[in-house]
């Protein structure tokens, strides 16, 4: 009987310790997600801040009534499309950071985190795309220096390919996974 007992409490102070643990880890989880989205939020506004930037200095520059030297060019309007899309975009994800302030469960946290990743990446694609076609707007149309900085631009996409794009979801739900199993040993 007084083994059983024994074994009775000591079932009960395992699951407590167990309790614990789990708690902690959520905790450490919370908190590396917390951490990686302020310096994902760091990016985000870089972004957004020089794709605002570059929408008021265009390439080329203005006329004297105020309206851009090279409008008429396909590239220009590339750039404008391109620009646009990469501030919107990174300011989407500062936007989901800015919101995951009020929140602690770990699951919105990794959803949202997961989404202002994605709307990062294509601000930096974007960003890469529209230098691309700011660069092709002002240089003499077919220029060696034009075609080199457009394929160097499509660098950002093969390396974010080879790194991403087959485990692209895995970059921010791995973080509690990999965080509970180095807890454990």
């Amino acid at each position: 009987m007084a083994g059983a007992r024994h074994s009775l409490l000591e079932t009960n102070r395992r699951r407590r310790e167990i309790k614990q643990k789990s708690k902690e880890d959520m905790e450490k989880c919370i908190s590396e997600l917390n951490k990686r989205g302020e310096t994902h939020l760091i990016f985000s506004a870089l972004i957004t801040t020089i794709t605002f930037a570059a929408g008021f200095t265009l390439p080329g520059g203005y006329k004297d009534d105020g309206k851009a030297i090279l409008s008429k060019k396909a590239a220009f309007k590339a750039f404008i499309a391109t620009d646009t899309i990469a501030m919107l975009s990174s300011l989407c994800a500062a936007f989901l950071h800015f919101f995951m302030t009020m929140h602690t469960e770990e699951k919105f946290l990794e959803k949202h985190l997961l989404w202002a990743f994605f709307f990062t990446i294509i601000g930096m694609g974007g960003m890469a795309i529209a230098f691309a076609t700011g660069i092709d707007t002002i240089l003499p149309h077919f220029s060696a220096l034009s075609l080199i900085i457009c394929i160097l631009c499509s660098f950002f996409f093969l390396c974010f390919i080879l790194e991403y794009g087959l485990n692209w979801r895995g970059t921010v739900s791995g973080i509690c996974v990999s965080l509970g199993s180095r807890n454990r040993y």
